[in-house]
């Protein structure tokens, strides 16, 4: 992994290093059967890079202005001096990397920092979990960073009686959205096994696994692009 710690988020050379390239909010589609990560990577790859203006809302904004708070709140839970950086590369596939909030000098911790609003930081104290639409980021953060061994989510709100915060590993196993369908055994009338039923269930799997199918999965696609841009020349 190649850490681009020099790099600020939202300026120009951030926008650069990230043209056509998968980071944690595209990183979802990795794990869905569809073309819309394909295209929307492969027009990156076809056109130049054009300059993009940072999407600002109250809400964003309002995160921005948390944020330091927030790193302050996790560095004191977990004794880690935290750092953002502006990107971190993947060195196993040049589609992958991410922009974290925060990383250990060492580059083995990191946190994902969410400052969000009222009735969803609520959702997440009842809930007492990370959110789903969460974790493939959290996963990718694993899949990029090697040295990764453990990643701290804060949904972090002043505000609200608590944060929340959990802690990943690669050993973590999550719910990435993914079903798949087993047998459960049934037992008949008269006691014995008869045809038995098949259910969908939720895949769940380990952070790790996860990560090495995002992997795959990114090689994959790389090919899928380099072979349409040459078709598309001819």
């Amino acid at each position: 992994m190649i850490n681009h710690k020099d790099v600020q988020q939202n300026s120009i050379e951030w926008f650069e290093i990230k043209w056509g390239k998968i980071g944690g909010t595209l990183s979802k589609g990795l794990f869905v059967d569809s073309d819309t990560l394909f295209l929307d990577i492969l027009s990156q790859h076809i056109e130049e890079f054009e300059p993009e203006e940072s999407f600002d809302n109250s809400h964003t904004i309002r995160g921005k202005e948390m944020e330091p708070f927030a790193f302050e709140y996790v560095s004191k839970y977990t004794g880690i001096d935290f750092k953002p950086s502006g990107w971190l590369q993947s060195e196993e596939s040049e589609l992958l990397g991410i922009s974290p909030d925060g990383i250990s000098e060492c580059e083995r911790f990191a946190t994902e920092i969410k400052c969000l609003a009222r009735k969803t930081h609520t959702s997440i104290l009842i809930e007492n979990t990370t959110p789903k639409d969460k974790i493939p980021q959290i996963v990718h953060y694993f899949t990029v960073n090697h040295k990764l061994e453990k990643l701290w989510f804060i949904a972090y709100r002043p505000e609200s009686i608590k944060p929340f915060i959990e802690e990943f590993t690669r050993d973590s196993v999550v719910d990435i959205g993914w079903k798949k369908k087993i047998e459960v055994e049934v037992i008949g009338a008269k006691g014995l096994p008869i045809k038995p039923k098949i259910e969908t269930v939720t895949d769940w799997r380990t952070i790790d696994e996860w990560s090495k199918i995002a992997i795959k999965n990114a090689k994959e696609l790389e090919v899928k692009i380099k072979e349409t841009i040459n078709k598309l020349k001819f």
